[in-house]
């Protein structure tokens, strides 16, 4: 029970952040690595043609785990 003397939270404890401070920033900086390769692999393939090569999907899960640390980063950085 809330008490009426006592103001309410200002943030939800569910968005309350128990990570380190420099983890969103550190995130940040390995999406970034990982984005531009992987995104530089799947130009290269796709307009060389290389598309039945199995790197191709390492380098779009690559790219995609970069673009969601990012993601997930930012959102970090909001909350």
């Amino acid at each position: 029970m809330s008490h009426p003397d006592q103001p309410p939270p200002t943030e939800p404890p569910w968005r309350e952040s128990r990570l380190p401070p420099g983890c969103a920033i550190f995130m940040l900086i390995i999406g970034v690595l990982l984005l531009v390769p992987g995104a530089l692999c799947v130009v290269l393939n796709v307009t060389l043609g290389g598309s039945g090569d199995p790197l191709t999907g390492v380098s779009v899960l690559v790219t995609l785990v970069g673009l969601g640390l990012i993601v997930f980063a930012r959102a970090l950085k909001r909350g």
